[in-house]
């Protein structure tokens, strides 16, 4: 006998309603009253027959357990198996998996060491460099520059400043170029650079805020409108470097406006621009 769900309820009904004959047949309401006594009442043709029929459900049943025996033993074996098969595929992924670590491990080893002490010097340097190009670019980016003002006889500049006379040229370059009614206070202006006959020294106006400088950069071309000041030149605060290359900019452009002056030529994002004349 095969085991299933279906055939254990079966029996299991089968033997219950067997006991509900036996019940009726003696009066009694529970199969815990079933006793002798009340198996007296019966005579000997019915009490076999009740007999016989629960020694066939015994039989039943017996069989079924077993079977269900053999049914669960076969179930485990086929779970047991289903487990080595999944550890096995689950040994094979990490054994896969701790392969190709090892090799990129082992790759990257290789480079680390090629490139140790090299890497351990520049990382320190790049660090410091990083940091004090920022607080650099942070500083100039407050700073303007200004070319093209004369210079008085005197060889201290700080007379000239307590005059207020370069105060009045900054004052001048921001009226004719921001023209917004403010004037925003600089901290320091002097000249760059030792004085030297028949050389104009560029001014180094430091501001409290970058976008003091933007805004006056940003105008920069409405000085040439100016009769006092046409002559006057703006700049942001570049590095030697961004001076370099800023001056190779401006020999292009003049080339550029040799070529074809029929366009207006200007510097901007590090590349020479043009744009037709208005």
């Amino acid at each position: 006998m095969d085991f299933s769900v279906d055939l254990l309820h079966t029996v299991q009904k089968d033997i219950e309603s067997e006991i509900l004959k036996l019940m009726k047949a003696v009066s009694v309401s529970s199969p815990s009253d079933i006793n002798q006594s009340s198996l007296n009442k019966l005579n000997k043709a019915p009490l076999q027959n009740f007999l016989v029929s629960i020694v066939s459900l015994y039989d039943k049943n017996v069989n079924l357990c077993k079977s269900a025996a053999v049914k669960c033993d076969q179930l485990q074996t086929e779970q047991i198996e289903l487990q080595k098969k999944l550890i096995d595929s689950q040994n094979n992924q990490i054994k896969s998996v701790q392969k190709t670590v090892q090799s990129e491990m082992k790759s990257w080893a290789d480079v680390a060491r090629k490139n140790a002490t090299q890497s351990k010097v520049l990382t320190t340097k790049t660090v410091k460099e990083a940091v004090r190009a920022v607080n650099e670019e942070e500083e100039r980016s407050r700073n303007l520059i200004i070319y093209g003002v004369s210079e008085g006889e005197e060889d201290d500049w700080n007379n000239i400043y307590s005059t207020e006379m370069l105060n009045e040229v900054v004052k001048s370059v921001h009226e004719a170029t921001v023209a917004d009614g403010s004037f925003p206070n600089a901290d320091n202006v002097y000249r760059l650079g030792k004085k030297v006959p028949d050389k104009i020294r560029p001014i180094k106006v430091e501001f409290r805020s970058s976008s003091d400088v933007d805004a006056i950069l940003k105008h920069a071309y409405k000085l040439k409108a100016n009769s006092e000041l046409k002559s006057v030149y703006l700049s942001p605060d570049r590095t030697k470097e961004q001076r370099s290359a800023h001056s190779k900019l401006v020999i292009q452009m003049k080339e550029m406006i040799t070529r074809d002056s029929s366009k207006h030529y200007f510097i901007r994002d590090n590349k020479v621009n043009c744009v037709d004349k208005r």
